[in-house]
């Protein structure tokens, strides 16, 4: 079985320019945006509906962010900050958890993706600024990662009965 981020670099490999990296880059936020939205609206948990809820917002921001660059070549400030949902983390799931940490867990591994993909475009930037450019989206990506790894063990984590 071969590796889904060794796929990303062989992607990479095949493409002849940077605006073709953004381009793809693009294309994988707003795959993002539609999933999250499309899986917002299936969750029971109003925790997890709003965490994607917000994801879907995040991808939207990170393709105008990209958008923005390859039409002005300016580099756009990337802003991440950390969304207040760890109180409604003790919430339980409903009847359908495993459905719902199976999705979790999907954009877990979306978000991983993600951030090994805007690594890999940090270290082929043509310089020292746009390398920069896309740590910050991957430290944004590994934010979100963060923030379902915290929802996923609040899920999973052994609860003793009263």
């Amino acid at each position: 079985m071969k590796d889904i981020l060794h796929d990303i670099a062989e992607e990479l490999d095949k493409l002849k320019s940077m605006d073709q990296a953004i381009g793809m880059a693009i294309e994988l936020e707003e795959e993002g945006m539609e999933y999250y939205a499309e899986k917002a609206s299936l969750m029971k948990n109003e925790t997890a509906s709003k965490l994607y809820v917000f994801l879907a917002g995040e991808e939207k921001k990170h393709a105008e962010y990209l958008k923005q660059y390859r039409e002005s070549k300016h580099i756009p400030e990337v802003e991440f900050t950390f969304p207040k949902f760890k109180a409604s983390f003790t919430e339980e799931f409903s009847d359908e958890k495993l459905e719902e940490i199976g999705i979790l867990l999907a954009a877990l591994r979306f978000e991983h993706k993600s951030e090994y993909f805007y690594m890999e475009l940090a270290n082929r930037a043509d310089d020292e600024e746009q390398s920069l450019f896309f740590e910050k989206i991957a430290a944004a990506e590994r934010g979100h990662y963060q923030i379902i790894d915290e929802l996923l063990g609040a899920a999973t984590e052994f609860r003793m009965q009263t």
